[in-house]
């Protein structure tokens, strides 16, 4: 299916000052991964939390897709706020939020629901993906820094059911051969089970790896949007030249 035959599964204004910041933003996500990219600083982190609603913009109109369907999370005209445990997304922050009572295991089953059909199997296959299975059993201080935040994501994929994941700066704190084979195989699973990312990333190697569209963020305003080849072509050619000099 064409770009312009997909229906959005995210429409997006915002108008919101944070310090120094006059975020100012507007845009739609149709691709099954789009990146958020820019330096940090950039009103970035901000618009996730917008949409994941724990951001209440001074103006805005956020409204989510999922399955054919439409939610207006946001709309600041008409005076709309849906609750963030009622929005269509899943959320996985820059530091991992995890339940300190409850075991690796636990942690990924909490947001899968009750009624939800094969949760044991969806549960064995996050914890198998994100390479977790050997510490299931495990609560999060017993972790390092990387394998909680790991174990955040896998949880945030585990419950998505079809609505929008949003990404933090995801693995961040991992060494980069363990990042690349876990984004390879999260990208592969949640495009079987069509649930759409938006991720915060202002590393180069990695909006090229995943081969997304690409927002690019400057300053609190989008500067350019489109396939990641054509949007980040200077910066991959100025980290080229970086590594050529050394």
């Amino acid at each position: 299916m064409a770009l312009s035959e997909t229906r959005p599964h995210l429409k997006l204004r915002v108008g919101h000052r944070i310090g120094a910041i006059a975020l100012d933003v507007a845009f739609e996500a149709r691709q099954p991964w789009t990146v958020l990219f820019g330096p940090s600083g950039s009103g970035k982190s901000t618009v996730l939390r917008s949409i994941a609603g724990l951001v209440r913009p001074e103006r805005a109109c956020i409204t989510l897709g999922r399955g054919g369907l439409e939610q207006v999370a946001t709309d600041t005209a008409a005076g709309v706020f849906v609750t963030p445990h009622r929005r269509w997304v899943r959320w996985s922050a820059q530091a991992a939020a995890l339940f300190p009572h409850m075991t690796v295991r636990e942690n990924v089953r909490f947001g899968v629901g009750e009624g939800r059909g094969g949760a044991a199997d969806i549960v064995g296959e996050a914890l198998g993906r994100f390479r977790l299975a050997g510490m299931a059993e495990k609560r999060p201080a017993q972790l390092s820094g990387g394998e909680r935040q790991r174990v955040s994501v896998a949880r945030a994929a585990a419950a998505a059911d079809g609505r929008l994941i949003l990404l933090d700066e995801p693995f961040s704190g991992l060494d980069a051969a363990l990042r690349d084979e876990l984004l390879d195989d999260l990208q592969g699973w949640l495009a079987v089970v069509k649930t759409p990312v938006l991720s915060v990333t202002h590393d180069v190697g990695e909006a090229f790896q995943l081969g997304a569209e690409v927002i690019k963020i400057g300053d609190g305003r989008v500067v350019d949007q489109g396939p990641v080849a054509v949007v980040l072509a200077a910066e991959r050619e100025r980290l080229l030249g970086q590594l050529r000099g050394r």
